[in-house]
């Protein structure tokens, strides 16, 4: 076959571009109606007379007719351009479309120049996922790029004419190449439904009511296309499939084959521009399911009807000048129109009956996605005015979606393929995203509650309960421990990584689907509604004891946190309105909660106040989301975490419990306890394999990196809020200036405790188990929090509030978690950790005494130990040691610190002692085995029972009694005057003298027990610090101190400690002599002492104090008219504010000098005094 020469191609071309000079309505070539197989923009919307709706908007907009009437012209190009663009017609491409060098140029009007687009260019999951959406009425023909733009192909039309055979084509050489006759059309219409109306043909279906009604009667392309389409589908009703013996036609396809089909939802799904090579063309015979080689007739006929919307598209490629405008164009219009509509009747049941427990046809192509570009899209755009017909086109495959989660698991991902389609589902738009309502019309969307456990049923019942339920805990999900964990914990942390990331995977699409649904305005109340209830009904989660079978699982829980924290996560603080939480139409409950400082009574007449004062709007969506991901956090993570602590304590407990069973055996191997204790045994190593696969699973759900990172970025918004409220400042204010001036905020004041107590719960998880997350990612704000909190402990009503702070600053010390290093030195380098928190801590440190809690005397220790630990990170830095000097000399605090210092370091010690004495006891009791068998067998539990409490008893308080006598020790190297004063000083050498009696008197030898180091009992290192604060504290008033301890003080005492220390190496000579030189002075003012006693003994009554019998050397005046000397009554004001004759309240500046008594008692002195010998 010849082809056209160079000379007649380039004579055709210059006659055109003539005509197109000319506005020659034959040969004039208006911009080509894009090719899409996707966008249903560009679609002549055709009415069928089976399919009766009027047009929208969208449709009058989008018409070929509307196009053409933008009048576009293509500009004259010289002669060279038109040369290059005729050889690069006669380029031969296997299939492959190129981007040209030089587009063609055509000119658009103003109004829609902005109409033609670039090829997409699909660099990750979000550009994807916007070419998804079909725009607003008034953007449409903005987003479908119709303008010249082959979205199939990706490339811009060329002007190219189509060179076939002499021998078939008898080409009219004045005739324009775009002409095409009727009988084409119809052969267009019949290569598309692959349906022959003229004869029969092993192609094509004959179809002999089309063909007998075109002999007669004649009819419009639109009318033969609607009466093929009902032929052939009434064929398929019929329940047999016409097209499965037809012969396959190469070029019906256009030879391309099913490998080149994109099987990326996004690019299925999208209306964007793609490459030819991804549209898909099934071949025949239809699709299966793989399960059975029958398929339903409705099932057969989508099947026809999605490959039918495919070849229009390929219709579109083989003849790309010629569809690009009318007739084809308005007949391959038509056809994708038509073709919409039949499916809408199909899927409704009108022209095949369906089973209505059947399910839905669409569900299997949006699973596979094999949708035809564009398919769905145009299906949703036709069918989304008009509410039922859309509801009953697409509820079930909603409903499908919602059986197929139902009994999905993480295992095998199975939750994967539905969470992507309802995904894909809601991207679509059409103005609004009718999907996204349409999930808030089910019916099960927010159920009504029908039994008791309504937190538990929402997870079954309501539509995304089952999407949110993807889990990896095993109490939710028992299939993961049994498939991923083998309980050894070395080889299933490799696992997490995989089962966290598939977790995040499935949170993310939960969250875009979620965002489509609340940035749709038809359905975004709703969605508020359910997330409320959903918290609402499972608020018991933040009890101590909660009934887990009645309320949502962890698992659930945490997606729900993970989708609002990435809701809440742009939001900013100053867009949310602080006094959300009690206003009158709030989603969440804080009613019952205690608050801050506020007492109910309190808190309900602000409320009253407050409604009267302030006038409230409705509430935006920012402040919502923001309260609604906060009180998230308290139902959500902070019981998981609480729950993943018991669990670890029980293992610890039960492995312990194993451990001395099975050490004991020699014991009673030979009892008949034996059968019981083994069976016993057997049960707890099964149970301890449960534990550890369970604790496995909860570190993949917990000890997430990405959870971890978001709800520390989000606890830091919440801290921000917090500061922002307690300073009366706006968020982002920077560190306030301390002390605070003025009253507390009532906002503040009335806030729930939990908001600042979760704050420290999940500071204290994260950094015990995932330290690098918050070491690496916790912000300024959040230390500035956590530092004025200590710096103001007096604006949180609750003291153990503040504890927790303490404590979380506590464990950032080095000395207890090593990783956390960085973060240390931002918080030591702080400006208020310099300033104002030693102080703060000094006086914390004494507010703990009374807590009004019924275990305040043994809360205090552990308080006081974190306290204790943080002063002593601190004197290692100058600039903190010096603040902590400072403080000694200018603050009252120091005075009132040292005392509880002094109060713990005594109970303490005494306690400890103790307790090594009965351990010791007990010991010798059991070494003596003669004796020891004699005693009964109830005696002998008793014994042992009373041993382990010791043991357990001495060891808590030897580890706290450590750390006093320690802070005693650094404390008096450089701080001494303190320590002196006449309140004190008495005091602290009466527990000197006392301890060293301990240690070094004659029953010394009771301290001795078997593996002191279990106890932490080091005695000589215990010695060696006494003597240290003694030698730190030499002077004539300490000495004269040591010498009034009339209980405990002797030169003998001294002196045998001094050996004892010279004979172990504990102290060196020079130290040894200093103490020898110390105890000797404060012997000689003992004698003094006793020789003065003799003859004071006989003062009056009103010189002597009332509660010491001694002679007073400052007398003052209490408010109750009672005279003390000053020293005694100072001593009781620093454990208790109160008159100690009345229990009044008492303070130091309430005092008055007795100058009158005094001197008379000096006088009495003078005169009595009798003379030295």
């Amino acid at each position: 076959m010849s082809e056209l020469t160079q000379e007649e191609i380039r004579r055709r071309r210059l006659a055109r571009l003539a005509g197109c000079n000319n506005n020659s309505p034959s040969n004039s070539i208006s911009p080509p109606t894009t090719p899409i197989s996707q966008s249903p923009n560009n679609v002549v919307r055709t009415e069928s007379p089976l399919f009766d709706t009027p047009k929208t908007p969208i449709e009058e907009k989008c018409t070929p007719d509307a196009l053409d009437n933008s009048n576009n012209k293509l500009e004259s190009k010289p002669l060279e351009q038109a040369e290059k663009r005729e050889s690069y017609d006669e380029q031969k491409f296997d299939n492959v479309f190129q981007i040209p060098s030089k587009p063609i140029d055509i000119s658009i009007p103003s109004s829609s120049k902005h109409r033609s687009r670039q090829p997409p260019q699909r660099s990750d999951s979000e550009t994807s996922s916007i070419h998804m959406e079909v725009d607003e009425a008034s953007g449409c023909i903005d987003k479908a790029g119709g303008a010249n733009t082959d979205i199939d192909s990706g490339i811009e039309n060329m002007e190219v004419e189509e060179v076939e055979p002499r021998k078939e084509i008898t080409r009219n050489r004045t005739t324009s190449s775009t002409e095409i006759s009727e009988e084409q059309l119809h052969a267009s219409i019949s290569r598309v439904l692959l349906c022959s109306f003229t004869q029969p043909n092993e192609n094509f279906v004959f179809l002999p009511q089309v063909a007998d009604s075109l002999k007669h009667t004649g009819g419009s392309t639109s009318d033969i296309i609607s009466q093929c389409l009902m032929e052939a589908l009434v064929q398929i009703s019929t329940g047999s499939n016409p097209f499965k013996d037809l012969v396959q036609n190469p070029e019906q396809t256009d030879n391309i084959s099913l490998s080149s089909f994109s099987v990326s939802p996004t690019q299925n799904l999208s209306p964007s521009p793609s490459p030819i090579g991804s549209c898909p063309v099934p071949l025949l015979p239809m699709k299966t399911n793989g399960t059975t080689n029958e398929l339903s007739p409705q099932i057969v006929a989508l099947n026809y009807l999605m490959d039918c919307y495919s070849r229009v598209a390929v219709e579109e490629r083989n003849h790309p000048k010629k569809s690009s405008i009318p007739p084809l164009s308005d007949v391959l219009s038509d056809l994708r129109g038509q073709i919409i509509q039949y499916t809408s009747l199909l899927l409704q049941g009108v022209i095949v009956g369906v089973d209505n427990f059947s399910k839905s046809p669409l569900i299997t192509p949006l699973l596979q996605q094999s949708f035809p570009r564009g398919f769905l899209t145009e299906l949703i755009l036709r069918t989304h005015a008009n509410f039922d017909v859309f509801s009953r086109i697409f509820s079930p495959v909603l409903q499908g979606l919602f059986t197929m989660m139902q009994n999905a698991s993480i295992v095998g991902n199975e939750q994967r393929a539905p969470l992507q389609v309802l995904n894909d589902l809601a991207e679509i738009r059409c103005g609004s995203r009718p999907i996204c309502t349409l999930i808030t019309r089910q019916i099960q969307f927010l159920p009504e509650i029908c039994t008791q456990a309504n937190g538990r049923e929402l997870t079954r019942t309501s539509y995304l309960g089952p999407f949110l339920s993807v889990s990896v805990f095993a109490e939710d999900e028992p299939k993961v421990a049994e498939k991923f964990f083998s309980g050894n914990s070395t080889s299933d942390k490799s696992l997490n990584q995989t089962l966290q990331q598939e977790l995040e995977n499935s949170r993310n699409v939960l969250h875009k689907v979620f965002h489509n649904i609340l940035a749709n305005s038809s359905s975004r109340d709703l969605m508020l509604k359910y997330m409320s209830v959903l918290l609402k009904n499972n608020e018991k989660r933040a009890q101590l004891q909660m009934e887990e079978r009645v309320l949502a699982g962890d698992g659930f829980m945490l997606n729900v946190l993970s989708v609002l924290q990435m809701l809440a996560f742009k939001v900013k603080l100053d867009k949310v309105d602080f006094l959300y939480p009690f206003h009158p139409a709030s989603l969440v409950d804080i009613k019952n909660d205690t608050r801050l400082r506020y007492t109910s009574q309190e808190t309900s007449e602000w409320l009253t106040d407050l409604s009267r004062a302030h006038a409230w709007i409705e509430p935006k969506f920012p402040t919502q989301c923001w309260f609604l991901t906060l009180h998230c956090h308290h139902l959500s993570l902070l019981p998981a975490v609480q729950k993943y602590q018991r669990r670890l304590r029980i293992i610890r407990e039960l492995q312990k419990l194993l451990d001395e069973t099975v050490a004991a055996e020699p014991q009673w191997r030979s009892t008949p306890l034996a059968t019981r204790n083994k069976h016993l045994i057997k049960r707890w190593k099964h149970q301890l394999k449960k534990l550890n696969k369970s604790k496995a699973c909860a570190d993949a759900g917990l000890l997430d990196k990405n959870l971890i990172r978001r709800s520390l970025g989000f606890y830091t918004s919440v801290s921000e809020f917090l500061l922002s409220a307690l300073t009366n400042t706006p968020p982002g204010s920077g560190t306030p200036n301390l002390p605070l001036v003025g009253d507390i905020p009532p906002l503040f004041s009335a806030l729930p405790e939990w908001y600042v107590e979760d704050i420290a719960e999940f500071l204290l998880f994260a950094l015990q188990y995932y330290p690098k997350a918050i070491s690496e990612n916790m912000e300024d704000t959040l230390i500035t929090w956590l530092l004025v909190v200590m710096c103001s402990s007096n604006c949180i009503k609750n003291p153990y509030l503040v504890a927790k702070i303490v404590e979380v600053v506590f464990i950032i010390n080095l000395s207890v978690e090593k990783r956390s290093e960085q973060l240390y030195s931002r918080f030591m380098a702080h400006p208020l950790s310099q300033t104002m928190l030693p102080s703060a801590l000094m006086k914390f440190y004494t507010d703990v005494e009374t807590t009004g809690s019924s275990s305040e005397f043994y809360d205090k220790f552990t308080i006081r130990y974190h306290i204790s630990l943080i002063i002593k990170s601190m004197w290692n830095s100058p600039g903190h040691r010096q603040a902590l000097v400072n403080e000694s000399r200018t603050g009252t605090q120091f005075v009132k610190f040292v005392n509880m210092l002094m109060n713990d370091t005594t109970f303490l010690l005494d306690e400890s002692l103790e307790s090594l004495k009965r351990i010791h006891e007990v010991q010798e009791l059991i070494k003596d085995e003669a004796n020891w068998y004699k005693l009964p067998t109830e005696q002998q539990q008793s014994r042992m029972r009373q041993l382990n409490a010791d043991e357990r008893q001495c060891r808590s308080y030897l580890t706290l009694a450590r750390e006093t006598v320690d802070m005693f020790h650094y404390l008096t190297v450089e701080i001494k005057e303190p320590f002196l004063r006449p309140e004190l000083v008495d005091r602290l050498a009466s527990m000197l003298n006392f301890n060293l009696q301990q240690l070094c008197g004659p029953k010394c030898k009771n301290l001795k027990v078997r593996n002191p180091d279990k106890y932490g009992w080091e005695p000589r290192w215990l010695l060696s610090n006494l003597v240290d604060i003694y030698l730190h504290l030499d002077c004539d008033k300490f000495a004269r101190a040591l010498a009034g301890d009339e209980r405990s003080f002797r030169k003998e005492l001294f002196d045998d400690a001094a050996l004892r220390m010279e004979r172990s190496s504990i102290k060196t000579p020079v130290e040894i002599e200093q103490f020898k030189s110390l105890a000797l002075k404060a012997n000689q003012i003992l004698l003094d002492n006793q020789m003065s006693d003799d003859w004071m003994a006989d003062a009056p009554d009103e010189f002597k104090d009332p509660l010491m019998m001694t002679v007073m050397s400052d007398p003052v005046l209490l408010p109750s008219g009672l005279v003390m000397d000053r020293p005694i009554i100072m001593r009781h004001l620093l454990n208790s504010s109160t008159d100690p004759f009345n229990r009044q309240h008492l303070t130091e500046d309430m005092l008055l000098p007795a100058n009158e008594l005094r001197e008379r008692i000096n006088l009495w002195k003078i005169q009595n005094k009798p003379p030295n010998k």
